[in-house]
């Protein structure tokens, strides 16, 4: 393996990753786990790849990242949706309880409407 420092090495063990740039893409190469190390780049873990393979990934990438774009949006949509559905269930409840007090104060329209007319027709009958 070779350093891109012309061969300088920190010393530690070097972390294997994966690169997802366009020109390399799903290439793996070692690298130092110490953030800003001088050590830098130090190796390709595998052989290059065909621009065919280079190609295919990069179009999986294209379409990996419109899903998940298209996904995020549509988590969006989701709570924007439960937000409205909560406000509907909110004012519903509202209008529930409204309704619950217009029928107790129809109950009560209702008995001070028969209790009239029976005053009425007692009033009527005793003169």
């Amino acid at each position: 393996m070779q350093s891109n420092n012309g061969g300088l090495f920190c010393g530690k063990l070097a972390l294997v990753k994966t690169s997802w740039t366009p020109l390399i893409p799903g290439r793996r190469f070692y690298a130092c786990l110490t953030k800003d190390s001088i050590c830098g780049f130090i190796g390709w873990v595998d052989l290059p790849m065909c621009a065919r393979s280079k190609t295919i990934i990069l179009g999986l990438l294209i379409n990996i990242n419109t899903l998940e774009e298209r996904c995020n949006g549509l988590v969006r949509s989701i709570n924007m949706l439960q937000e409205q559905c909560n406000g509907l269930l909110s004012r519903n409840n509202m209008l529930d309880a409204r309704c619950d007090a217009l029928k107790d104060e129809g109950f009560k329209l209702k008995m001070y409407l028969c209790a009239s007319w029976f005053m009425f027709v007692i009033v009527i009958f005793s003169i």
